[in-house]
Formats: C-alpha cells, sequence, structure tokens
C-alpha cells in the first residue's frame, strides 16, 4: 500500500461520509498501478487482447507510466470483455466477461478505492467481497440469528439476474454519494458501458455490470448497500413487530423474523423496493419458510406443511437436534451442486488421461482440499465424506481407462494411491455458543 492510499484509508474511516472530489490522482498513480500489477494471478485467461501477465511483464514499467499518462489525461478507454459463459447449478449458463489485462490493472486500482470508501459505510448483514468477511461468516451469522434470537420464519430470495440488470443511471447517482470528481466517475461510466465481445461481434453494454471484472464485485455491493441494506435496517425493521435480521452475500441474501406477518410483508416490500432499482426476484427460487425451533416437534417431525429446507451459500439449511437435544440449524452440503460438481469432476478426469496418472492425482488432491475447506462445515460431515468417496472412485476409473488394459486394482490404488489424497474432515465450526454462554456475568464472559 502506497503512503498516499495509507493516508486516503485513514481519512476514509475517520470521516464516514465525506466526498471526495480529487481521486484521479490516486487512480493513476505509477506506484499504485505496480501494486496491482504484482495482485494479478499470471493464469488467468486473456481478454480481446490477447495480453497475459507474461506478456506485460516484457517492459511493464514504460507499459504503466504509460497508462498512467493516459488515465491522467482522460485518454484511456477500457476494451469490451471478451464473452465467455460457465454453467450454473440449474443446468444454465451464467456469462462472463474476461477484461483485457490492462483494464484488469485499471479496476483494481479502482476497486480498492471504492473499497476504502464505502468499507466504513456498509452494514453488518453484509458479508460479500469485504476484507475480513467470508461466506463462513455469513453461514455463522445465520445459525446464530435462528439459534439464539429465536426466529421462526425465514425469507429465501434470489434477485432474477443481478450482474445482468443493474441499472447504470442507479449506480452513478449511489457512487455521486461519496464521489464528486467527475473525472472518476466518467471512467467508472466508461467500464460500465465498455461493452463485450462475443465470438468476434461487439455487443453494447446498457445495463448490468459483467461478472469477472475486478470492480464489479463492491459495485454490487454498493448497489445493494443503498437498495436493501439500508432500506432494511434503517426503514423496514421500525414496522416490525418482532426481531427483523438480514444476512446477504453478494447478491445472494436471506431475512429471518420473529413473526409470520413480519416476514409476509417483507416479502411483499421487497418486490416493490427492487422493482423501483429495476430489480425482480425469481419467484421459483422465492419463498417464505417456517423454520426455527418451534418447528420441530420434541420427536423431530416437522410441524406443519410450512417448514422446508432452504438453500444459502451451497448449502441446504434444515431443523434439527443436537445429540443433547437441543435445537440446531443442520447444514449439508446442496444436493443439485454437489452432482453437477461430481459431473464435471468426472469429465475432468476423463479429459486428463492423457496427461498421465501423476497429473491426475495431482489435480485431484487440490480439488479434494478446495472442497473440503469449503464445505467442511459442522454438521456436514456426511455430505463431505460421500463426496470424497465419489470423487475418488471417478479417479479409480478414469486412471483404469487410459487404455484397453485393465492396470490398476482396487487394492492397489487403496494402498498406493488413496493414501495420497486427503481425508473428509470438518474444518470450521460454525455452530453458535449458547446465548446464555454470553451474558454478562456467565462464566464465558
Amino acid at each position: 500500500m502506497t503512503p498516499r492510499f495509507e493516508r486516503f484509508t485513514r481519512k476514509a474511516s475517520a470521516e464516514p461520509g465525506l466526498r471526495f472530489n480529487a481521486l484521479m490522482g490516486m487512480l493513476s498513480e505509477p506506484e499504485g498501478l505496480h501494486e496491482s500489477f504484482a495482485r494479478q494471478d499470471g493464469s488467468k485467461a486473456p481478454g480481446v487482447d490477447g495480453i497475459r501477465k507474461d506478456d506485460y511483464a516484457d517492459g511493464v514499467d514504460e507499459r504503466i507510466a504509460s497508462l498512467s499518462a493516459r488515465l491522467r489525461r482522460m485518454g484511456y478507454r477500457p476494451n469490451p470483455a471478451r464473452r465467455t459463459y460457465i454453467p450454473k447449478g440449474d443446468g444454465g449458463y451464467r456469462p462472463l466477461g474476461i477484461p483485457s489485462f490492462e483494464d484488469r490493472l485499471v479496476q483494481d486500482r479502482l476497486s480498492h478505492i471504492l473499497q476504502a470508501i464505502w468499507e466504513p459505510e456498509f452494514r453488518d448483514c453484509s458479508y460479500g467481497f469485504r476484507p475480513g468477511r467470508s461466506a463462513h461468516d455469513a453461514l455463522r451469522r445465520v445459525a446464530e440469528v435462528i439459534t439464539n434470537e429465536q426466529t421462526q420464519w425465514v425469507v429465501e430470495a434470489d434477485i432474477k439476474g443481478f450482474f445482468n440488470h443493474v441499472s447504470h443511471d442507479h449506480l452513478m447517482r449511489f457512487l455521486e454519494h461519496r464521489i464528486a470528481d467527475p473525472n472518476l466517475l466518467r471512467i467508472i461510466g466508461r467500464f460500465l458501458r465498455a461493452g463485450v465481445m462475443e465470438d468476434g461481434v461487439f455487443g453494447a453494454t446498457t445495463e448490468g455490470t459483467p461478472q469477472g471484472g475486478l470492480v464489479s464485485p463492491v459495485l454490487s455491493n454498493i448497489y445493494l448497500h443503498y437498495v436493501l441494506d439500508l432500506w432494511f435496517e434503517k426503514r423496514f425493521t421500525r414496522q416490525c413487530r418482532g426481531k427483523a435480521y438480514l444476512i446477504r452475500y453478494a447478491d445472494d441474501y436471506i431475512a429471518c423474523f420473529q413473526y409470520e406477518g413480519d416476514a409476509k410483508r417483507f416479502y411483499q416490500a421487497m418486490q416493490e423496493r427492487l422493482a423501483d432499482f429495476e430489480l425482480e426476484i425469481e419467484p421459483s427460487k422465492s419463498a417464505i419458510l417456517r423454520f426455527g425451533s418451534t418447528a420441530l416437534r420434541s420427536d423431530g417431525t416437522s410441524v406443519g406443511q410450512g417448514t422446508r429446507t432452504f438453500s444459502f451459500l451451497g448449502f441446504t439449511h434444515y431443523v434439527g437436534r443436537s445429540r443433547k437435544g437441543r435445537f440446531v440449524v443442520g447444514r449439508q452440503t446442496d444436493g443439485k451442486r454437489k452432482r453437477k460438481k461430481l459431473k464435471a469432476l468426472s469429465a475432468r478426469l476423463r479429459a486428463m488421461r492423457g496427461k498421465g496418472g501423476k497429473a491426475m492425482i495431482a489435480f485431484l488432491r487440490r480439488h479434494l482440499q478446495g472442497h473440503i475447506q469449503y464445505y467442511g462445515v459442522s454438521g456436514n460431515s456426511r455430505g463431505v465424506a460421500s463426496y470424497v468417496y465419489f470423487a475418488t472412485h471417478y479417479l479409480y476409473k478414469w486412471l483404469n481407462r487410459r487404455s484397453q488394459r485393465r492396470s490398476l486394482t482396487w487394492k492397489h490404488f487403496g494402498e498406493i494411491i488413496r493414501p495420497l489424497l486427503p481425508l473428509a474432515r470438518i474444518v470450521h465450526d460454525l455452530y453458535p455458543m449458547p446465548k446464555w454462554m454470553t451474558q454478562t456475568g456467565s462464566r464465558m464472559v
């Protein structure tokens, strides 16, 4: 972090609400652009210019000096993002925009500036793409609210194509709350209108922030900060009869309520609020659920037809009881996501047969380590173990199909190869501490 940016960050934290009118000097600072260059992953796919990090490193000082000069004189114009598609859990595909390498540097620098300005203002209910916060923190908060605050109703909602439908006009108006520098706003506007290139054909972008852009996460947080977070905490909760909480990770969020009436009013008011900012929910993925300690009888059966599960951040949440009979929020890997991921893993291992067994084993080891690191949460031991079991069998299957001869027995696989792979384990304890243990005067305080 450069001294100038460090001073700026301290000022932004100390004076929330202050409007900044001279930010282009910090965006074009060569030292800061060098830092952005160092942060880039050299293995990322190139944009429409075909340049990777190794290519840009050849004469990087001259390249960054030229980029800095173009930014200062407002001669910089971003290239259109290269459009590609990644599979979604429902069988569809999500558009992904891959920026050019030089655009990555500017977006990285821009995202750090915006993050420093808005981080002191972001609400505690927001967890996505923020320093020191993770998806596991959001999951832990869900369990804490439902268990300790004893909320009984959950509203799960999914914004239809959020990143593709962000209104540029509303977003720019939100940015003007804290930014008075017209040149920086022009640069952001250029990124929003840069367009996409797909199969050699240019497409204009009149709305949305392309997923894949380094500045898109913080722009989405700013947008939903004003559209959802502030509205919920400052206005809607004041009308609630009981407790009400919002937990949001990027565009994925749930709301927890003590009373059914508050949950129903929120479901209706939320749709009206989103419509005011040109957004809408996906009805098939949004619902009001009875979910809490009163939704489970003493014998473990559910109460009423309204009791269901809900999905949040890749986990299916269900009501359950601990071994001591206490109510707990149970979690297991989302079934659809698990099946889709295993299918993709099998296809990847099949395609790697020509690279040799060592490459296949090394890939699966990295893959399982990442899976366990995310899905290894309290209560999901069976889900993790099941995934490791099937993934291991896929490796055994495709190792044996590298030729027409079966070269590997299950016994040999278990003795030689299986010990090289990680074992299923729990990494994150997400069970909340009981509320009575955190009260003033208790032994835990």
